[in-house]
């Protein structure tokens, strides 16, 4: 307030033209409301860009095989980069819609007309739902994530105890446009494991909340039925036969196994793909009926998968110095 000799108040306006280096309003509120936010998520994207095309070397010169669940890892890491991106922009936005604001009304030299504010308040409220959405998404995307991947991590587990008997055990093997979770090589035979990891209803009848059917064609869980899961394995199944027929130059047989992990099976019908708790692998692979290989062909398939299956990208097992 800026009083005149009668007293009388008067609203201070800046003159505008007084300086030379004085900028547009609505340039100057454009500026200050968006150029933080766009400059910051740039860099952020650049840093990541250049983090991902900087030549680097692993320090070791092994092939490394790849563990239970490392695609999975992979996008959860992925995913996680994004969540931070996407939170940092909500922490953000309403300060810099803020100092957008003040500096309107320091550039306009009054107050702002209700319409104006309404409107700023609409937009910020808008942009920032929109960026809430995206990130909720991105988190119960990153949820089952690591839910499917402390599966398959434990399948793996339980499937690296059969190494003692004498099979040979690969996870995560990159196929055409999909993974198979593990891939075990015997001599009863090769088989393509996949993993499930169905999430439990939270009652208080925790035996029956665990336990799924199975009728051969349909699995049945608590929360509904399930049969996507077991035309995956078959193909999947299908497709590591045909691989590794031609790769081999031997006519080979796939079996297709479903482990459900914290899951109880009750079989009604013996007939379908065998579905188990890991627990039951040693039994399963005791008793299942053999499809003899010869240690020439052992060796020579296990030759192709660890071909394909030990190519763990550098960026994924270098790291920046300490």
């Amino acid at each position: 307030m800026i009083q005149d000799g009668n007293g009388n108040g008067q609203a201070y306006k800046p003159d505008r033209k007084a300086h030379p280096l004085t900028i547009d309003i609505d340039w100057m509120f454009v500026i200050v409301t968006f150029g933080p936010l766009a400059a910051c998520l740039s860099i952020l994207q650049m840093w990541r860009w250049w983090q991902r095309r900087r030549p680097r070397r692993a320090p070791f010169p092994q092939t490394l095989a790849r563990a239970p669940g490392q695609s999975l890892l992979h996008r959860i890491d992925a995913l996680s980069e994004h969540i931070t991106i996407q939170t940092a922009s909500l922490i953000m936005l309403p300060v810099v819609l803020y100092a957008g604001y003040i500096t309107h009304l320091y550039s306009a030299g009054h107050h702002a007309a209700p319409m104006d504010v309404g409107l700023l308040a609409l937009a910020g409220v808008t942009i920032w739902g929109y960026f809430l959405i995206i990130t909720l998404r991105m988190i119960k995307r990153r949820r089952l994530l690591r839910l499917g991947y402390a599966g398959e991590l434990s399948v793996g587990q339980s499937l690296n105890r059969l190494m003692l008997e004498g099979y040979r055990v690969y996870h995560d093997f990159p196929a055409e446009g999909f993974n198979i979770d593990h891939i075990v090589v015997g001599s009863r035979g090769v088989f393509a494991v996949e993993t499930k990891t169905h999430p439990q209803p939270a009652t208080t009848n925790r035996r029956e909340d665990a336990t799924v059917a199975y009728d051969g064609r349909m699995l049945h869980f608590p929360t509904g039925s399930d049969h996507a899961m077991l035309v995956q394995a078959k193909q999947q199944s299908k497709w590591l036969a045909r691989w590794l027929s031609q790769a081999v130059g031997e006519n080979l047989s796939v079996r297709a196994v479903i482990a459900l992990p914290g899951w109880f099976v009750k079989r009604t019908s013996p007939e379908g793909l065998p579905v188990v708790n890991p627990r039951q692998f040693a039994s399963l692979f005791r008793h299942i009926q053999p499809r003899a290989l010869s240690a020439e062909v052992i060796t020579r398939i296990v030759h192709q998968l660890e071909q394909r299956c030990g190519d763990i990208p550098e960026e994924s097992v270098t790291h920046e110095p300490f």
